[in-house]
């Protein structure tokens, strides 16, 4: 009897410090988590490397844990041409149990457990199961205090060799998203929709939360056949900044960005819309001067300007600058008929008379100078 009692001592003062310990593991856990480093202990095979970004991670006192990198499902099919990409998000769960983080992985819908080495406010140490360890450090976020105020976000992405997903998403402070599917989405085509504004505000305050004028205008690595990503930010009707990445070599805050908009598009329920000849212009010229729009994001800029302005009777009136765009060609055409998919479009920067289809004239007004708003008449130089 007098064992027995002594066990059942024994138990609850096990019992009482695991459940002391598993509670402070609950209140240390909370918080941002960078990575630092990866440990090997005593594993049959080294770690793999780090190929992308480091996998940092924030825990939420709801039990919310955020990936900033995201969780994504490869939906592969027997033709690679039709493989798609389906973004789960950067939130799932997480519990405490014992001496284990368990991560519900969104891809299984199963937890995975990894065991807690060492846990603190300061650090945290995880052991997987191939039995490396990678250390994480507590990261104090201090915000910046930029106050800015965008209109509007425009994110572009490129194809690559492979099958890049190819896209462009404006999304608006409003809650209006337009987005126009071109290869491997999960939808191809324009749709326009609408979401929660307090999602805008959330992408506005990550901006606020950059150091907005260090940021460069072009980033690129030396290697080929990758993707190119654009953001280009609206304020006050007009470009602030517009961003190129080849490679992802820009800041990571940044890319995170820009992957949460040009995934926006699988969250929300987006109505198709048919779009007649597509305007969608890089290069202006007139006798003296040029107007260049930087990549796919301005260019998707105007073309969603033009489809709002108002349409008026055609003029006679020529324009300074005149500029040719391209219509859809099919699949293998013969590029020495390039010609014959070329049609004209001149403007003084606010009328824009667009050639269609059918080589009929369509006249929008903007109701402002878009050249001139954006600062983009430059002269040339002979």
């Amino acid at each position: 009897m007098k064992k027995l009692i002594f066990y059942i001592f024994l138990l609850s003062i096990i019992f009482s410090c695991t459940s002391e310990k598993e509670n402070q593991y609950k209140q240390d856990i909370l918080g941002e988590w960078v990575f630092t480093e990866t440990k090997s202990k005593n594993s049959d095979e080294p770690p793999s490397p780090f190929i992308f970004d480091a996998p940092n991670f924030i825990c939420q006192k709801d039990g919310t844990y955020i990936n900033r990198n995201g969780f994504f499902k490869f939906i592969e099919q027997q033709e690679r041409w039709e493989n798609k990409t389906l973004y789960l998000g950067e939130k799932t769960k997480f519990k405490i149990s014992a001496d284990s983080l368990s991560i519900l992985n969104p891809v299984t819908n199963k937890f995975e457990s990894n065991k807690i080495i060492k846990l603190n406010k300061d650090s945290l140490l995880l052991e997987f199961k191939n039995k490396s360890a990678q250390l994480f450090i507590s990261k104090k976020t201090k915000l910046k205090q930029n106050n800015l105020i965008f209109d509007e976000i425009i994110v572009s992405k490129s194809g690559c060799y492979g099958t890049c997903p190819e896209n462009n998403t404006i999304v608006k402070a409003n809650g209006e998203i337009i987005f126009n599917g071109i290869r491997f989405n999960l939808k191809e085509g324009f749709y326009t929709g609408k979401f929660s504004p307090k999602i805008f505000q959330d992408f506005n305050n990550q901006l606020n939360q950059m150091d907005l004028n260090s940021l460069e205008k072009n980033y690129s690595i030396d290697v080929t056949d990758l993707q190119t990503e654009t953001i280009t930010l609206i304020s006050k009707g007009k470009i602030y900044k517009t961003i190129s990445d080849y490679g992802n070599k820009s800041p990571f805050e940044l890319r995170r960005l820009i992957r949460n908009i040009s995934y926006l598009y699988q969250k929300n329920n987006l109505e198709k819309i048919i779009v007649k000849d597509p305007i969608f212009i890089y290069f202006f010229k007139s006798k003296n001067h040029r107007v260049s729009l930087i990549d796919d994001s301005e260019k998707f800029f105007l073309f969603d300007e033009l489809s709002n302005a108002k349409v008026i009777n055609n003029t006679n009136e020529k324009f300074p600058f005149v500029c040719n765009y391209l219509l859809e060609r099919p699949e293998g055409f013969d590029y020495k008929d390039i010609s014959l998919y070329e049609r004209e479009v001149s403007t003084d920067g606010r009328i824009f008379k667009i050639q269609l289809r059918d080589k009929t004239y369509k006249t929008v007004d903007l109701g402002y100078n878009f050249f001139e708003k954006n600062n983009l008449i430059e002269p040339i130089n002979n």
